[in-house]
C-alpha cells in the first residue's frame, strides 16, 4: 500500500468513527423527539436541546465533508450549500425539521456503507422501543391510550398509537432487507407474531396490512430466489421489478393526490375510499383550500389526535397523514417534487438490488396513509443516496456522479510504480 493509499484509508476512518460518533446519539434525540419521553423531560432542555438537534450536527457533519471526505471541492460547496438552503427554510419559513434533519443525514452518511448504518440505527431503534415502551407501561411516561371502534389503543410512548405501529413497520422494513434471505421458519413466524401483538395494542389497521403485505412479498421473494437461474417466473420476477422500481413513489403520490382533489362526498365510491382511510381524503380535500400550496413551504399549524389521551378529536382538527401531501403543504411545492423525485432515482438507480426496490415499494404504499416519509426518526434509507453499498458496482447515486477528490501526496517514486 503506498502513501496515498494509506492516507486515504485514514481520512476514511477517522470520517466513519466521526460519523458514528455523531449519528448515534443524534439519531437517538431524533426518535426520542416523536415520544411522550420529549414532552415529559427533553423539551425543558430548551437550548441545550437545540443545540444538540440542529446546530452541533450541522458543525460536525460540515467538519466530516471538508476534512475527511473524498470529493472535488465544488461538490463539496454545492453539499453545504443544499445543506444551508433547507436550514434556512426550516428556521425561517416553515418551522418543522424534518427536511433538513434529512438532508443533513444524507450528507453525513458520505462514504459509510450503508449495510453498517441501517444495522445500527436498527439496534438502537429496538433499544430505544424497549425503553420508552417499558417506561410508558410503569407510567414514568405518559402513555396515550384511545378508545376506537370497541378497541382499546395505546401508543406505549409514542405521541399516538398509529406512530408507534409505524417506527416497527419501519424496523420490520430494515430488518427484512438486511436479513431476509438468511431467515427460516420460525424467523417469519415471529416477524408475523410481532407485528400481529402490535396491531393487537395499537389498532394501526394500515400499517399492520402495510407489514403482512411487506413479509408476504419478501417470503415469496426468497422463496423464487431458490429456484434455478432460468426460471421463467423468476426471470419475470426480476424483470417487473427492474421496469416498475421508479414509478412506486410517483404513481403512489398521483394517485393519492388524484383521488384527494377528486373527493367529493356525493360520490359515493370516493366517499367509501375516505371511510376506509379512515378520513385521509376528506381533510386533504379540505386543506387544499383552507392551507394551500406554495413554492418554497409555510409555517402550518397542524393539530392532530398527538398527545391526546381521551377520546375527543381536537377542535380545528386539520392533520392530513398523507406524506406526499403533508411535504407539499409544509414544505412547498419544489420540495415535494424533490423528494419524490429523488426516491424514485434511489430506486431506478439501485434496481439490480431488489430487496431495496422492495423496500421502496412499501414505504410508497404505506406513505400513502402515514406521515413519516421525510422523518429520519423512522425512514433511514434515505441515507443510500450517498452511502456507500459495496456489493453494487454501480456505486451510489451521487457518489457515482461526485468524482473524488485527487490526493497528491505521492513522491515522485511512487507515482513511476504504477
Amino acid at each position: 500500500m503506498n502513501k496515498v493509499e494509506h492516507l486515504g484509508d485514514k481520512q476514511h476512518n477517522y470520517g466513519e468513527i466521526l460519523f458514528f460518533a455523531l449519528f448515534i446519539p443524534w439519531i437517538a434525540c431524533i426518535i426520542l423527539a416523536e415520544t411522550t419521553l420529549y414532552g415529559e423531560c427533553l423539551c425543558h432542555l430548551d437550548t441545550l436541546w437545540l443545540l444538540l438537534m440542529y446546530f452541533f450536527p450541522f458543525g460536525l457533519v460540515s467538519i466530516k465533508l471538508l476534512l475527511f471526505d473524498k470529493m472535488e471541492l465544488t461538490y463539496k460547496t454545492l453539499l453545504l450549500l443544499i445543506m444551508c438552503i433547507f436550514g434556512f427554510q426550516f428556521f425561517n419559513v416553515v418551522w418543522n425539521p424534518d427536511l433538513y434533519l434529512t438532508v443533513l443525514c444524507i450528507v453525513a452518511a458520505y462514504g459509510i456503507d450503508f449495510r453498517k448504518i441501517l444495522r445500527v440505527y436498527l439496534i438502537e431503534s429496538v433499544l430505544l422501543v424497549c425503553m420508552y415502551t417499558t417506561l410508558a407501561i410503569v407510567g414514568v411516561i405518559p402513555n396515550i391510550i384511545n378508545h376506537q371502534h370497541g378497541m382499546t389503543r395505546y401508543a406505549f410512548g409514542s405521541i399516538w398509537c398509529t406512530d408507534y405501529s409505524a417506527k416497527f413497520f419501519f424496523m420490520l422494513l430494515i430488518c427484512l432487507y438486511l436479513y431476509s434471505k438468511k431467515m427460516g421458519w420460525f424467523h417469519w413466524i415471529g416477524l408475523v407474531a410481532l407485528s400481529s401483538v402490535v396491531f393487537y395494542f395499537t389498532f394501526g389497521k394500515l400499517d399492520f396490512i402495510c407489514m403482512m403485505l411487506a413479509l408476504a412479498v419478501f417470503f415469496f421473494h426468497e422463496q423464487l430466489q431458490k429456484q434455478a437461474t432460468s426460471s421463467k417466473l423468476k426471470v419475470f420476477w426480476q424483470k417487473l421489478l427492474e421496469r416498475l422500481a421508479p414509478l412506486f413513489t410517483p404513481i403512489a403520490a398521483i394517485i393519492m393526490t388524484g383521488l384527494t382533489l377528486a373527493y367529493s362526498p356525493s360520490i359515493s365510491i370516493l366517499q367509501k375510499l375516505n371511510d376506509t382511510l379512515s378520513g385521509r381524503l376528506r381533510l386533504g380535500h379540505r386543506a387544499f383550500s383552507e392551507i394551500g400550496m406554495s413554492l418554497f413551504g409555510q409555517d402550518v399549524t397542524w393539530i392532530g389526535m398527538g398527545n391526546v389521551s381521551n377520546d375527543q378529536v381536537p377542535e380545528g382538527y386539520n392533520f392530513v397523514d398523507c406524506s406526499y401531501l403533508n411535504i407539499l403543504f409544509t414544505f412547498g411545492i419544489f420540495a415535494a417534487l424533490i423528494a419524490i423525485g429523488v426516491f424514485a432515482y434511489i430506486a431506478f438507480h439501485n434496481r439490480k438490488d431488489l430487496h431495496l426496490v422492495l423496500v421502496v415499494a412499501f414505504i410508497s404504499l404505506n406513505c400513502i396513509v402515514a406521515h413519516h416519509f421525510a422523518e429520519m426518526a423512522y425512514n433511514p434509507f434515505w441515507l443510500v443516496i450517498l452511502a456507500k453499498k459495496p456489493e453494487y458496482s454501480e456505486g451510489t447515486p451521487l457518489t457515482s456522479i461526485l468524482p473524488k477528490k485527487k490526493l497528491s501526496f505521492s513522491t515522485s517514486s511512487e507515482k513511476g510504480e504504477s
